[in-house]
């Protein structure tokens, strides 16, 4: 038996004469269903709201692109940072957030670019924007003169990425930022990850030459795979 609560609309709720039930509390009755359907008119106007502000971030993205690729990065870089104060939380502004960042580290700005990228990191995004991110702020730290840390920043990557060759290429990456800063230990780490994990790719064959070179542990390369099985 259902249990409701004295001031529900249920409470004297007797299903063996229902037409008489709804008389006497058709004012209950409405108020829940006008209840219900204020609920279900703020979810629809969310759902439209974002989905138009999915659209106008994707038109400015598209702008911003269009504007790199013809050369003009000053005004691109400009639409982007415009884009992502305005649509934050999207997925149109997290796309900029990378576009800018690859922009500013063209044009040499390497401590705003590493900034902008920690702080971005920090809040949380999808797998494959998180990989791109952790990767590029690799690279602004390695003009920055700090190997270690991007090390670091590739591994994120690496474990934020989603393809095996994408994996693969920010673990060679990382383990050349270790090398750099003298922890062959953490370099011959990742090295050994890419021989483990993915040792028929292409980046396997730079591993195997690494980590010679560091003086590692190399397994024999793998048995070529029978072209004659199915």
């Amino acid at each position: 038996m259902t249990v409701t609560s004295p001031d529900s609309p249920l409470a004297d709720f007797d299903d063996s004469n229902l037409g008489a039930w709804a008389t006497q509390n058709w004012r209950k009755l409405a108020i829940g269903g006008a209840v219900v359907l204020v609920g279900a008119l703020f979810v629809g106007l969310m759902m439209a709201n974002s989905s138009r502000k999915q659209a106008a971030a994707s038109r400015e993205l598209l702008q911003a692109r269009s504007s790199a690729e013809a050369g003009n990065l000053p005004l691109a870089a400009s639409d982007l940072t415009r884009l992502v104060d305005r649509f934050r939380g999207t997925r149109a502004a997290d796309e900029a957030m990378i576009m800018l960042t690859q922009i500013r580290l063209v044009q040499n700005q390497r401590d705003l670019a590493v900034n902008g990228l920690q702080d971005f990191v920090r809040s949380g995004h999808d797998d494959d924007i998180q990989a791109s991110a952790y990767a590029l702020l690799g690279a602004g730290l390695e003009d920055q003169g700090k190997p270690r840390e991007a090390g670091d920043a590739y591994r994120q990557a690496a474990d934020h990425a989603r393809l095996d060759f994408l994996k693969a290429q920010y673990l060679i990456d990382a383990g050349r930022s270790f090398a750099m800063s003298g922890d062959s230990t953490a370099a011959k780490n990742v090295y050994g990850q890419v021989l483990d994990r993915f040792p028929r790719l292409n980046q396997s064959a730079e591993a195997r030459v690494r980590m010679a070179e560091l003086g590692g542990t190399v397994p024999p390369p793998p048995e070529p795979e029978d072209s004659t099985r199915n």
